[in-house]
């Protein structure tokens, strides 16, 4: 079947296709849901895919958001500024900062001075870290972080940086079902008789760890840059050092999944005010399906009680990380929006 240069075919599984995707299909296939995958003109799967179920279709992207319904439309939960100032009126922890245009660089800049550091500075739309600075100490790093945003796209945002956090990621279904990730970035624990580069290597043997640049896994290789040598040399370490039974040694400074970030699984752990907050949240966007990105020391103390803030939404999220956490108790989120999609289509 055909539509113009756009082919649809029957689901198969293939590694072109994101692991989002993929768990939630699985689902649905075993709850008697049918899928077809689009496909462009070159045989590559577009990440859009239609859904058969009581003898009706239903077109998505990624997976089933129910869009469709009044109020329900989550084109602006990605717009990092939007989402800042509606976050800030609902009383909402997020870090203090201002959006600018390419234009308004100077202003950016002496704002973030005003601001104080240390600071971040991101791209106000786009996903998954990249282009992101973070822990920006002086006037030269701060320069150098809004070239680099404004080479990637016209607004930056300039925000206070929150130190001695750790990030997780909350996923809600349907204003209520919630599934919590810790997010760590790179990293080796040490075991007493490995160098750091033996550590490494280790790690990359995983078979669940797939290379930067495919799509159909979880977990990522390990990728060593500059930046990790900093990282090293902070740390007092060296690749060559061998860590100390149990001492994590971090790789990389941001969060990010394609160069080798762990995911653990912490649910069951998240205190019941910020299960409460990522409800309220959800629910105010009016979204059936979120990702929240929220930064605390202890996922487990309430946000009331620590310097926590949420840093951005999802309207798109990667909720594999729920199914093959490195450690905890794997949520099945894919049968969350299963049964959403059984509530609203």
């Amino acid at each position: 079947m055909g539509i113009g240069l756009i082919k649809v075919r029957p689901y198969e599984s293939t590694p072109a296709i994101y692991m989002r995707s993929s768990i939630f299909i699985e689902e649905g296939i075993k709850r008697g849901y049918k899928f077809y995958t689009l496909f462009n003109a070159l045989g590559r799967p577009i990440n859009m895919f239609y859904l058969e179920r009581g003898g009706r279709k239903y077109l998505f992207e990624g997976l089933p958001r129910a869009e469709f319904i009044k109020g329900a439309d989550g084109g602006f939960i990605d717009d990092k500024a939007t989402v800042k100032k509606l976050l800030t009126k609902m009383g909402v922890p997020t870090p203090q900062g201002k959006c600018f245009s390419i234009l308004k660089y100077w202003r950016a800049l002496n704002y973030g001075k005003k601001l104080g550091f240390p600071l971040v500075i991101k791209p106000r739309s786009g996903s998954t870290s990249h282009h992101v600075r973070i822990n920006i100490q002086d006037e030269n790093a701060l320069k150098d972080a809004l070239k680099s945003v404004f080479r990637y796209e016209p607004y930056a945002i300039v925000e206070r940086y929150i130190p001695n956090t750790r990030v997780y990621r909350a996923t809600v279904i349907d204003g209520k079902h919630i599934a919590v990730v810790e997010r760590r970035p790179a990293n080796v624990i040490g075991d007493g008789k490995h160098t750091v580069a033996q550590l490494i290597d280790i790690k990359n043997e995983d078979p669940q760890r797939i290379k930067a640049g495919e799509v159909n896994g979880t977990f990522y290789k390990v990728v060593i840059d500059k930046k990790t040598e900093e990282l090293l040399k902070k740390q007092r370490y060296a690749f060559a050092s061998i860590p100390p039974q149990e001492k994590i040694v971090y790789l990389q400074e941001k969060v990010l999944l394609d160069f080798g970030a762990d995911i653990i699984e912490v649910t069951k752990k998240v205190h019941k005010d910020n299960l409460e907050l990522f409800r309220r949240v959800a629910q105010k966007f009016k979204a059936k399906l979120i990702g929240i990105d929220f930064i605390a020391p202890d996922i487990s103390k309430s946000w009331k009680e620590q310097n926590s803030a949420i840093i951005e939404l999802n309207s798109l999220p990667f909720v594999d990380m729920h199914h093959h956490p490195i450690k905890g108790e794997p949520v099945n989120v894919a049968g969350y929006i299963c049964n959403m999609v059984e509530k609203y289509y």
